[in-house]
């Protein structure tokens, strides 16, 4: 049976459907992850489909069904952004955000933590608060977080080597070989402590290929980012 939801979302994905409708997989704040269809938004005269772009957060109102499609009824900016949609760079590592969101969370019940960090660091890179080459491997470090597995920053000089089943450091001597290569471990411990980071281009995209891999190791099915070679020839 349906019931009316009234929700901000994030738009994560929009698939066209039929001659004048979307498909959508959107996160919302007060029912975590569910797929709507949109009617009518395709139609020359509209101007309602630039709203559910991925990326965008929206406020909407959808007939809403837990055991079948549901259906958005309304749906308006509930954020603009000043520079993100216009911007190449900027929007082209907020679709990696979403891509990699989209392929790790799999709740489909309301997270309002997790909501806010991903609208909160949307509107981040929108208002240029973080280090653009820096942020998709802070994005997956910090979204690692809120999925439950945390990488733990217990780097010492004998424990030097992420162990990316445990999402610790350990010394070498461990019964697998899911470790990461000593230099990048200790480029990812800076990156935890905050620490006079530095990481040339090699080494950033060496680092974000191993959290990727820790991502594919700890959720099952996680598929691979379309967006990462758009997101590598931006920072190139």
């Amino acid at each position: 049976m349906s019931q009316t939801l009234k929700s901000e979302g994030i738009v994560f994905k929009s698939l066209k459907y039929s001659e004048t409708s979307l498909i959508l997989d959107v996160y919302t704040k007060e029912a975590g992850l569910h797929s709507f269809i949109v009617s009518g938004v395709r139609k020359a005269k509209s101007k309602m489909a630039n709203v559910y772009h991925p990326m965008n957060i929206i406020d909407f109102v959808a007939y809403f069904s837990d055991d079948k499609l549901s259906r958005i009824k309304e749906a308006q900016f509930a954020v603009r952004y000043d520079d993100m949609t216009f911007n190449v760079v900027k929007s082209s590592i907020a679709m990696f955000v979403i891509d990699l969101a989209r392929n790790a969370i799999q709740e489909k019940e309301a997270n309002l933590e997790l909501f806010s960090f991903l609208k909160s660091y949307l509107i981040a890179i929108d208002q240029s608060e973080l280090n653009i080459k820096y942020v998709p491997l802070d994005f997956t470090i910090k979204l690692a977080r809120y999925l439950g597995f945390g990488i733990q920053d217990n780097y010492t000089l004998l424990d030097r080597y992420f162990d990316m089943k445990e999402g610790v450091f350990v010394d070498k001597n461990v019964g697998h070989n899911y470790i990461m290569p000593e230099h990048l471990s200790e480029k990812l411990h800076e990156l935890l402590s905050e620490n006079n980071y530095s990481l040339n281009k090699n080494e950033r995209n060496d680092l974000l290929d191993q959290l990727i891999n820790y991502y594919r190791y700890h959720i099952d099915g996680f598929r691979p980012l379309k967006s990462l070679a758009v997101l590598r020839a931006i920072l190139s």
